[in-house]
């Protein structure tokens, strides 16, 4: 599993740093600074990974649980360990979404006034990947 996450990790990150793909300044911390971590108000994370293009978290929602409205920063890749059933609720409308296990897509930014949230509405835990980029700096030639 580590070396997956590795080598996913790695993957991205080349990728970012090859096509100068960087993230956007999706969440503003207490100092100011960018966030390029995921932040659920009800369910902590776990970095896994972080080097200088990536921050790579770790995450199990349990059966009924509601992650609490959030925002994305954006550019995240998420691959679902253990798939599961998803109430995805934005705006008051919410929508429910199966999610494989190994299912993987991106996450484009999403603000706080769409009031998104998300549960898991199935009976199992589900256990995501979040692959953060980290903004670039200007791409050099090797």
């Amino acid at each position: 599993m580590r070396s997956f996450l590795f080598l996913v990790a790695g993957l991205i990150g080349g990728v970012a740093a090859t096509t100068g793909v960087a993230a956007t300044a999706g969440f503003a911390a207490t100092t100011g600074s960018a966030q390029t971590v995921q932040v659920y108000p009800n369910v902590p994370g776990e970095v896994v990974l972080e080097n200088e293009r990536v921050v790579v978290q770790r995450f199990i929602t349990e059966p009924g649980q509601w992650q609490g409205v959030h925002t994305h920063p954006g550019n995240q890749v998420y691959i679902h360990v253990r798939g599961g059933e998803w109430t995805i609720s934005r705006g008051g409308q919410d929508t429910i979404s199966p999610a494989e296990t190994g299912s993987l897509g991106w996450w484009d930014r999403v603000d706080l006034s769409e009031q998104h949230d998300t549960a898991n509405s199935g009976d199992t835990p589900i256990e995501h990947i979040l692959v953060n980029l980290k903004p670039c700096g200007p791409l050099t030639s090797g």
